[in-house]
């Protein structure tokens, strides 16, 4: 079978699409730029990171939904981007709600975080909602953290708080968290402790009333 003049030249014409098509697409792949996008010191879970790394284009009003999220700082060096997100101080890890609590009351779910930052969260709260850190407990408690070893910490009724101890002990504060009781705590603790030897509770939910119990 004799093969045309025409279609010779088609062919040819087709072979030559087809070399510059490889040769145009192998030029722009190995002309442009891979980006590196790294995380700087980040305490969030690699799946957020992801998510981030899609929206770069326009972090910054991605990144304003999520309230716990202090502030965030982008540089670019040659074909890199360091990232660094910054969170907010947290409080508290509750594992009822799933959520860590931080001192602003911002929550967010703990699916957003590596396990090192959970890990890195000493307290736990025990409350069946996540707790309210109100005007006491905030301007308070780190007072009461050097004065008590707390393990875990309990919002009751939407007005107070239990601190469970290290020992297993159970500490019920009043709703007025004040200069009083925490002077009171601090000059009568050690000899409440020596004295009595409480192994359960400590009850101060009447102190402004001159009354406290114990067992």
């Amino acid at each position: 079978m004799k093969i045309g003049y025409k279609e010779i030249i088609i062919y040819i014409l087709s072979i030559l699409v087809l070399i510059l098509f490889f040769y145009f697409s192998i030029n722009h792949i190995t002309k442009k730029k891979i980006e590196i996008i790294n995380f700087v010191d980040s305490n969030i879970h690699e799946d957020f990171e992801l998510e981030i790394t899609n929206n770069l284009e326009d972090i910054n009003n991605y990144l304003k939904k999520y309230s716990f999220i202090e502030s965030h700082l982008l540089k670019h060096r040659n074909n890199e981007i360091n990232i660094q997100i910054n969170l907010k101080q947290s409080f508290a890890l509750n594992k009822i709600t799933n959520e860590v609590i931080f001192y602003d009351n911002t929550t967010a779910p703990i699916d957003y975080f590596n396990l090192s930052y959970l890990d890195s969260i000493d307290l736990n709260d025990i409350s069946e909602s996540s707790i309210h850190i109100n005007n006491y407990l905030n301007e308070h408690y780190f007072i009461l953290s050097n004065l008590f070893n707390i393990d875990q910490i309990e919002y009751i009724d939407d007005r107070r708080y239990n601190l469970v101890l290290g020992n297993g002990r159970i500490v019920m504060l009043p709703k007025v968290i004040d200069t009083k009781l925490l002077y009171f705590i601090e000059n009568n603790i050690d000899l409440i402790e020596k004295s009595t030897n409480y192994k359960e509770f400590l009850d101060l939910r009447n102190f402004h009333n001159k009354t406290i119990r114990l067992k």
